[in-house]
């Protein structure tokens, strides 16, 4: 006999982590974003062997600006 059900636990979620991944997803691991001459980018680094050089991605004003939302958010949950 197979039997099914819902579990429900209390858990504690950070919301710094939350915060974190959310900007993760949108520009990557160690990622920044930046605007130069009315354009829009995500930076990033690239490995080349022993060596490694940033690189850059155009992204639409509305990523880049809810990437700022979320870096105002997670410096004033910070604090």
């Amino acid at each position: 006999m197979e039997v099914y059900g819902n579990v429900r636990t209390k858990v504690d979620i950070d919301p710094e982590d939350v915060i974190k991944n959310l900007i993760k997803d949108e520009i990557g691991f160690q990622g920044w974003i930046f605007e130069k001459d009315g354009r829009y980018y995500r930076g990033f680094e690239v490995s080349a062997g022993v060596h490694s050089f940033d690189e850059e991605a155009e992204i639409t004003k509305e990523k880049y600006e809810y990437v700022k939302a979320l870096q105002l958010i997670l410096k004033n949950i910070t604090k």
